[in-house]
């Protein structure tokens, strides 16, 4: 068996990964364990369906084995499993009709935001608001959700989180921002703006 490094070792997920690339499968169900928790939360993110989760879970470390010898360590491990996973949802995941409609400007999504209001209580520190809160990141299109869970769940870089998204990372920050107001705006209780 090969050498296994230390839970805290610097290359650990290459050296996993590297040992899994040549069938080591106690190295990768190490690997597995490390990781699965944050892939799970973010992929339950991006996919409320519990058994279409479950799936691209499995679909995701599946794909994670099959190409462990080509995982090179000049990303962060998470960074590739959660691009590995983002892809695996996708695959699954159907263009849902009826999504929102894209908010007007910036200044309309700040008002309706609520900045430059005065303060309220902050809905994310009331119990009873959880169901709101929920639903008002569902009320997201899947590209702002995704850029919500890959900055603000995942704690990614601007840069990991747009290479993952695909996009440049200045059009990242920019959903991003337009996504933070309109999560915050629908929290307040405005669902469009006039």
């Amino acid at each position: 068996m090969a050498h296994l490094p230390a839970e805290g070792a610097v290359n650990g997920d290459v050296e996993l990964l590297s040992a899994a690339a040549r069938g080591d499968r106690a190295a990768f169900e190490r690997f597995v364990e490390r990781h699965e928790f944050a892939v799970w939360r973010v992929i339950k993110t991006l996919e409320v369906d519990v058994a279409r989760a479950e799936d691209a879970l499995q679909e995701t470390f599946l794909a994670a084995w099959r190409s462990a010898a080509g995982f090179r360590g000049d990303e962060s491990a998470r960074a590739w499993l959660l691009s590995i996973a983002r892809h695996a949802v996708y695959r699954q995941h159907r263009k849902r009709s009826g999504e929102p409609a894209e908010m007007g400007s910036l200044v309309e999504l700040g008002r309706a935001a609520g900045l430059g209001a005065e303060p309220t209580t902050d809905p994310m520190n009331t119990f009873e608001q959880r169901d709101e809160i929920l639903r008002a990141f569902e009320s997201l299109s899947a590209a702002d959700r995704e850029a919500i869970v890959l900055r603000d769940v995942a704690e990614l870089s601007a840069e990991e989180a747009a290479r993952i998204a695909g996009t440049s990372v200045p059009a990242h920050k920019s959903r991003l921002h337009r996504a933070r107001l309109k999560f915050a705006a629908f929290v307040r209780g405005v669902d469009h703006v006039a």
